[in-house]
């Protein structure tokens, strides 16, 4: 481009003509307001503010006005060093009680009200400052210039509503009494999306607005418009980028949901198998138990009787025969311990108690175990299923005791109570590791084959399984409800 040639700029907008663009970016001179007024500055950087206020304030003390500030503590020191730079002294104005400056934080305290400022309180307050401002060396006609940061502290709590509705009774203050007020927020607080409309109602309870400095410091119309040229690149490219988070997020939900889905469905899916596996195995060991009690079993018995006669018959080897019939004994004694495990035919004759009765017995007798059984002696009988799965709990629960606890002693419990039944099974052994029992009551799983048992027959059924274990041993608590209607008469 030639030295002679010139940069052209132009900025689309509907409805507007070059003149009206520039009509809508003016010339940055704020230390002069008409009076009444209510200017609000957004800043960045603290000496912007201090820059801006010092020439406000400053203006009206120049002029033999008066001025009231409630500010921060730093905001009021700095005003103070800025206005004596300028040669002004503030000490012969608070003198005259032309200069009045208070903490915002206290001042603001004075008027509130469960978080919200009340308008009497105010009026009393803030309004008697501005009647008492004007009213020095007896002339209420004295203009008032006034700075105030109370809604800053409000907005920066995260009490938009409040600091807007201070806006508003500075409003209905200015009906009734003569000042020139500013107010200051700090432009990094409306740093969120949702801020926008907020920024949008703040500046609609005021009479003019100050940009922050990036805008203020362009001197030339040619830099103010480039400035507005670049605010809308920028607003274009975040409103892209808002709209696609936003797509890439629902995205993100849709998979998430359908990862979600997928992954109950398989839960189910797993969940219906080891029940099915559950059921079947329950099948398969009522099964054999009968092939063993009614076939193996009675072999056994009539093996028996042929050695019985056959000894009657050759009386001449005693203890060999003595030694058969013993082993006879022994074979259809196991035959019968194992049918017995596989599925007690006392269960389905008395029920749970009995069959647990009986085990407990013959498991203290095989471990070495000292067991006790607390189980009700009534015969209302519990449907199959659960009477079943208390049984398969148990045998679960005591082989983890013998196994793995080094107890002792063990105190089972077997009680029926509010619409429940509840098997207990506590020892004296030393207990879980912790990380084993911790993944248990997070997601109830464990390592153990048989806590996963336990676990999916309570499930099962709609039940719970609770593990309580330290150093004095450890606790399985199994509930499973009973509806009213199930119970048997045994």
């Amino acid at each position: 481009m030639g030295a002679t040639e010139t940069t052209e700029i132009r900025i689309n907008m509907s409805a507007a003509n070059s003149s009206d663009a520039v009509s809508m970016a003016p010339l940055a001179h704020w230390a002069d307001q008409q009076n009444p007024a209510h200017v609000v500055q957004f800043y960045g950087d603290d000496g912007f503010l201090l820059d801006e206020l010092s020439r406000f304030i400053g203006t009206a003390l120049g002029a033999g006005e008066a001025a009231l500030v409630i500010a921060t503590k730093e905001h009021r020191d700095g005003l103070v060093r800025r206005l004596k730079m300028w040669g002004l002294d503030t000490t012969w104005a608070v003198a005259q009680g032309r200069y009045v400056a208070l903490d915002a934080s206290e001042t603001l305290a004075k008027f509130m009200v469960d978080g919200f400022p009340d308008v009497a309180r105010f009026a009393e307050v803030v309004g008697g400052l501005i009647a008492r401002v004007r009213a020095t060396n007896g002339s209420d006609a004295r203009r008032v210039a006034a700075f105030g940061e109370m809604v800053a502290l409000l907005w920066m709590e995260g009490k938009a509503d409040a600091a807007i509705r201070l806006e508003e009774l500075w409003n209905d203050l200015a009906r009734t009494h003569t000042f020139s007020l500013r107010c200051a927020y700090p432009m990094y607080s409306f740093s969120r999306e949702e801020h926008g409309d907020l920024l949008l109602k703040i500046c609609a309870e005021h009479s003019a607005v100050i940009p922050g400095e990036s805008y203020t410091a362009l001197v030339s119309e040619d830099e103010r418009l480039r400035g507005i040229a670049h605010l809308q690149q920028k607003a274009a490219a975040l409103e892209t980028e808002v709209a696609e988070r936003r797509l890439v997020e629902e995205k993100l939900r849709r998979s998430q949901s359908e990862l979600e889905s997928l992954v109950e469905q398989r839960t189910a899916a797993l969940r219906q198998l080891s029940s099915r596996l559950l059921n079947l195995q329950d099948t398969e060991r009522r099964r054999i138990a009968r092939e063993l009690h009614d076939s193996l079993g009675q072999y056994l018995v009539a093996l028996k009787l042929n050695v019985e006669i056959l000894r009657r018959r050759s009386p001449v080897e005693t203890e060999l025969w003595s030694q058969s019939e013993e082993l006879m004994e022994r074979c259809i004694a196991e035959v019968r311990t194992l049918s017995y495990l596989l599925h007690p035919p006392t269960m389905d004759a008395v029920g749970i108690a009995s069959a647990a009765r009986w085990y407990v017995e013959g498991f203290g007798l095989r471990s070495g175990l000292k067991l006790t059984l607390d189980a009700p002696n009534d015969p209302v009988r519990l449907p199959d299923a659960i009477e079943l799965a208390l049984f398969r709990v148990l045998q679960e629960a005591l082989t983890n005791v013998h196994r793995h606890s080094g107890a002792s002693a063990a105190d089972i419990l077997i009680q029926r109570s509010a619409g429940q039944v509840i098997l207990e099974v506590d020892d004296n052994g030393h207990g879980m590791p912790q990380e084993m029992l911790d993944r248990f009551r997070e997601a109830g799983t464990s390592t153990g084959v048989g806590l996963m048992s336990m676990h999916e027959r309570a499930r099962e059924l709609g039940g719970t399984i609770q593990i309580e274990s330290g150093r004095t041993g450890t606790s399985v608590r199994i509930a499973i409800p009973v509806p009213p209607d199930c119970a048997q008469s045994a």
